[in-house]
This record gives structure tokens, sequence and C-alpha cells, in this order.
């Protein structure tokens, strides 16, 4: 009897042995990210929190804090808006103000949306990038995490040296007369920007991994006629180069790897999916904004040849501008960080057709990429705002495009006001 209470025992040590393995990858995983998740902690939105080394939902009492938060920028912000909207006549001005309004409400929504209703999403995306990373055994890589921290860290420093220097020029060009709604919203548009920061991390999380597995697919083809191309056999990697060994190995009728990618694509396009599903909505808004920006924007340039007499108007005129251009380019790190996810995407389609067309291989590989082929299809790894539009590189041109059509509707517009 003491020899099965043995057996369980260290069945038992094992899974618990396992579960805090896990646990480590996770909070490793997690830390890559982590700068980023500070800055939005400042701002009253809670992904999830760490407890004992475990990812789990927010606390009550960070939802009270969140609310606390939320409701005294409410409060500033209502009566810094009806002091301003008393004071100002100007149309342009009211349009600024309305942008205002829009970027709150986007704050709002946003902070009560991921902290109160989207924990669980957040961190199965969370759990589904630490399962991938172990089928790819890039948990034994230390420099690829690495990489992707100092990739956040420079995205988050980017985005506070931006905001920074482009708030002081705002504040400046106001002199002494300095709005305090201006003071008070801000800081929302550095959120406005962080959330889509986060976004393009998480979508460049994404990326790096099917680069990977890409990575894992080009060398089987490069080696497939070499007979020296070993087996792969599982155990720790030492030099951090996981990603450039032959992971399928040598090519047989019973090696079973292109199943295994195709699984890992497979949890690409779940976490995608998911990642699209909680950022809906700050995207969204991100769109909504920038578009009211070109529209003040062009408004505030034909207001300003009317009455270019006025050096305030070339100051508030230019500040209009340079927000503009900064929403501009938040649209287009956007754009440019989904089109590499489906650049990364179309080369694991060449390769997977490269080995289905390869008849020298044996036939049950050949058909497991014929099922790699068919996940291809079924995930496109497309982001879509609503399933409304799709977000990629022609993005920035329907925003010229846009923005050319409003310009000659502003102009004719403008003749009769």
């Amino acid at each position: 009897m003491e020899v099965p209470e043995t057996k369980r025992q260290r069945s038992i040590e094992e899974t618990e042995g396992n579960v805090n393995v896990r646990k480590k990858k996770e909070i490793e995983l997690l830390n890559t990210n982590r700068p980023a998740l500070i800055l939005e902690n400042l701002f009253g939105i809670f992904r999830f929190r760490v407890q004992n080394n475990e990812v789990v939902p927010i606390n009550k009492t960070r939802k009270i804090l969140c609310i606390i938060l939320l409701s005294i920028y409410i409060v500033l912000f209502s009566l810094s808006i009806r002091k301003s909207i008393n004071i100002t006549a100007k149309f342009v001005d009211m349009m600024d103000e309305v942008l205002s309004v829009v970027l709150m409400i986007q704050y709002i929504l946003c902070s009560i949306r991921t902290s109160l209703f989207f924990n669980q999403e957040n961190i199965k995306i969370l759990t589904a990038l630490v399962d991938l990373d172990e089928k790819l055994y890039l948990n034994t890589n230390q420099n690829f995490y690495k990489k992707s921290r100092r990739v956040t860290i420079k995205v988050v420093f980017i985005l506070l040296l931006v905001h920074t220097v482009v708030s002081i020029l705002d504040l400046f060009t106001d002199g002494s007369d300095v709005d305090m709604s201006k003071i008070v919203i801000l800081p929302v548009y550095m959120e406005q920007s962080l959330e889509i920061s986060v976004f393009c991390l998480m979508i460049m999380m994404l990326t790096r991994r099917l680069k990977v597995i890409n990575n894992y697919l080009a060398k089987f083809i490069d080696e497939k006629d070499n007979s020296k191309a070993s087996v792969f056999i599982v155990r720790e990697k030492k030099d951090g180069r996981t990603e450039e060994f032959n992971l399928i190995g040598r090519a047989s009728s019973d090696n079973m790897k292109i199943r295994d990618l195709a699984v890992t694509y497979d949890i690409i396009g779940e976490t995608c999916a998911l990642i699209n599903e909680v950022f809906n909505l700050p995207i969204c808004m991100a769109l909504i904004a920038t578009f009211m920006y070109v529209v003040i924007t062009i408004w505030s340039t034909l207001g300003y040849y009317r009455n270019s007499s006025s050096e305030g108007n070339t100051a508030s005129l230019a500040t209009i501008i340079l927000w503009c251009i900064t929403a501009m380019c938040l649209i287009t790190f956007i754009s440019m960080t989904c089109e590499k996810l489906l650049l990364a995407r179309t080369e694991t389609k060449v390769l997977v057709n490269k080995i289905i067309m390869d008849y020298n291989l044996p036939k049950t590989m050949r058909v497991q990429a014929k099922a790699f082929m068919e996940l291809i299809e079924a995930w496109p790894l497309r982001i879509y705002i609503y399933d409304m539009f799709s977000v990629d590189i022609t993005l920035i041109l329907k925003y010229i495009s846009v923005s050319t059509t409003y310009l000659i509707v502003i102009i004719q517009i403008s003749h009769y006001i």
C-alpha cells in the first residue's frame, strides 16, 4: 500500500511543480509589458492583478479605486469645460471642446470596460501567450523576453516624450492665458495613445511568435534534403537561439511537428480575436478623434486665411496642426503594426504551400501541411473595428481619401458662412 501512496505523492508534487513553473512563466511574460501596464494603472485602468505570483482578476479595492479616479476626473473636467464654454464664442474653439468631450467619454468607457468587464479576456490573452511560448519552446529563451521588454520600453519612452513635448508647446502657445480645461484634458490625450500603444504591443507579440513559426518552417524547408538534420529533442536551450534550429526535424511518416505548429497558429488566431474584442472601443474612438482633428484642422486653416492679421490665430493653428499630426501618427502606428502581422501570415502561407507542393515529402507530412493551410484560411489575423473597418495599411489611404472629400465640402460651406 505504501508504493501507490508514494507514486501518488510524487505525482502531486510534479503537478504542483508544473503549476509553479507555469505561474513563473506568466510573470516573466507579464514583465515584458509591465512599463505600459504601470502607466495604465496610473489612469485607473486595471487589466488584472498579480497575487502570490498568479495572475487573477482585480479585486473590489481596485474597482473602487478605478471609480474614484474616474469621478475625480469627471468633476474636474465638468467644472473646467463649463467655464471654457462660457468664455468661448468661436466655432473652431467649440469644436475643440467637443473633441475634448469625446476623448473624455472614451477614457471613461475604456476604463470601466477594461477594469470591470474585460478582466477574464485579458487573462485569457496572457495564458494563451504562455501556452504559445511553451509549444514554441520560447519559455526557455530569455533573450526573446528581453527583446520584447526593450521594445515595450522604447514604445513607452517615445509615447511619453512626444506627449510631453506637444503638451508643453500647446501650453506655451497659450502664454499666460492657460485654459484649465486644457490642463485637465491633456493627460486624457496621453491615455488614448497609451491604449493604442498597448494594443500595438500585443499585436507585436503575436507577430514575433508568428515569425518564429515561419523560421521553423523555413529551416525545415532548407534542411529537408540534408540527411544530417537531427530529430528534435526537448531540452533547455542555453544559447538563446531557439527560433533558429530545426524544430520539425527529419522528414518521416511519423513526424507530427507540422501539426504541432498548426496548433500554435490556431492559438495565435484565437488570441488575435480576443485582442480585437478587447480593443475594439479604443481603436474606434481613436479613429473618431483623429477624424475630428482633421476636420478641425481644415476649418481652422480656412479661418486663419480669412483672419491672417491675428497673431493669436497663428499660434492656435500651429497647435491644432501639431495635435493633428500626432493623431495621424497614431493611426499610422496602428496600421503598420497590423500590416506586419498580415505580412507574417502571408509568409506563413507561402512556406506551408511549399511543403504541400513538395511531393518528395511523406504523405502524412503533406496532409498535416494541408490542415495547416486550412487553419491559415480560417484565421485571417485581420483586425476589424466592430466588423466595419479593417485595420491595415489601406486605413491610412482611406483617411487621406476622406480628408480630401471633407476638405472640398468645408471649402464649399465656408463660402456661405
